[in-house]
């Protein structure tokens, strides 16, 4: 990669916004190179950066950029410390802001993060600023090392094909598995990477007691669906009630193209009556790694908690299944612009439309539409960044995905109050 500024390169400037407000500032000149400080002085709610030059780039390039740094006496660090490229044209006038927003430990020095990101310059960008940013710790120290930024040979991921799945289940165990094999069939003609089949197809509405239509993981029902993602050469999601000593969960299992398991999730919130049928909840978040990308998974109820949508974005999620057999079109739409990401939905309660894909802007893409054909396939690009005028950022274009994720003040939330049990219910 070529280097088109280094650290010792930038013409570096203090910025606060009002002097109120202002931390301290210091350059540290060492052996091991030029640091950036910036100390909050004793001002809970200071806020200031370190801005760069103006750097000479060119539209439509790759760059690399990244930045590293030490810091201590913060609370939040999520918070108080970050630094955005500023994309600019030739008259200097704002077009675009991108957060750094993957953050790294040096595999050396476990004190030390780093900031970095890969991104394309924008229409019209001349310029790149870079802002290197410490706010609202009155103690707090951050310290800024190599700031760096390459020119990049982009490598691109071919689109993502996905296939999400409708049909009715019946009360028979054979008379499902024979529509799972067929849908399964159906998608395999759109040649696909990822095929989502509804929540508990196979059993969820047979009539018998639980533990008669529980199995293990890996089990009969496992063999089926592996022996077709590796025929189809793709990855299926489906779900099923697994048992595991003395206990039954709802779980979702992804088989990879090979026809191996690659992950499973046990659903989290359960509705009230699965949970009195004798269901155990599962307690972890999952997202899966997958050769086209990171798939976090949701079941049914989970839906309709924004914060287990929001915690796989968190972890990274680049798409968020959702096998289900409710229909919440509003719920599966808000957690897609909620998060800024892919949601596929393969449902069976509402008609074959419960069965869709929808962007990450909310909107849909589309959803199955003939019972008989029961498939909707749609291709995804899961590169593809998606700005909005004049979000966050002031008057030029802000990433929803990003900004969502670096603008949350988790040092606000706090913990959750138990009400329920000290009198919270009136007299």
């Amino acid at each position: 990669m070529n280097s088109i500024m280094r650290m010792e390169d930038g013409d570096w400037q203090i910025w606060t916004p009002r002097e109120e407000l202002s931390p301290s500032y210091t350059r540290i000149e060492s052996a091991e190179g030029l640091g950036l400080e910036i100390h909050g002085a004793g001002k809970h709610r200071c806020y200031g950066s370190w801005h760069s030059r103006n750097i000479r780039i060119k539209e439509y390039h790759s760059y690399v950029i990244q930045a590293s740094y030490t810091c201590r006496n913060i609370g939040h660090e999520h918070v108080s410390i970050y630094a955005i490229a500023t994309w600019m044209d030739a008259e200097g006038l704002l077009i675009q802001r991108d957060y750094l927003d993957r953050v790294d430990e040096h595999e050396a020095l476990v004190s030390m993060r780093k900031m970095r990101r890969e991104l394309e310059s924008p229409s019209r960008a001349a310029y790149l600023r870079l802002e290197l940013s410490f706010r609202w710790s009155g103690e707090g120290h951050v310290v800024w090392k190599d700031v760096s930024v390459q020119e990049h040979k982009e490598t691109y991921r071919k689109a993502v094909r996905v296939v999400t799945t409708y049909a009715r289940p019946t009360e028979d165990r054979a008379t499902n598995l024979h529509l799972m094999l067929n849908l399964l069939d159906k998608a395999g003609q759109h040649h696909p990477d990822l095929v989502v089949l509804t929540e508990t197809f196979y059993e969820g509405f047979v009539q018998l007691p639980l533990e008669e239509r529980c199995q293990a993981i890996p089990g009969p029902l496992t063999k089926f669906v592996s022996e077709k993602a590796r025929e189809l050469r793709s990855y299926v999601l489906y779900t099923m009630y697994e048992r595991e000593g003395t206990y039954i969960y709802n779980t979702a299992v992804l088989i990879d193209r090979e026809g191996e398991i690659a992950g499973k999730y046990r659903k989290i919130h359960l509705p009230l009556y699965e949970a009195e049928m004798g269901v155990t909840p599962g307690d972890e978040h999952v997202v899966l790694t997958t050769d086209f990308g990171r798939v976090g998974i949701l079941t049914c109820h989970d839906q309709e908690f924004p914060e287990s949508a929001r915690i796989l974005a968190l972890q990274g999620a680049e798409v968020i299944c959702i096998p289900t057999i409710g229909n919440g079109l509003l719920q599966t739409r808000a957690r897609a612009r909620d998060n800024g990401l892919h949601v596929v939905v393969a449902g069976c309660g509402g008609g074959v439309s419960s069965s869709r894909i929808i962007a990450p802007s909310g909107e849909l893409i589309g959803h199955v539409e003939n019972e008989e054909s029961g498939v909707f396939a749609a291709d995804l690009d899961l590169n593809k960044r998606l700005y909005k005028y004049w979000l966050s950022v002031g008057p030029g274009n802000g990433e929803p995905r990003s900004l969502y994720l670096k603008e949350r003040r988790p040092d606000t939330y706090g913990d959750l109050i138990d009400i329920s049990s000290d009198g919270g219910g009136g007299s």
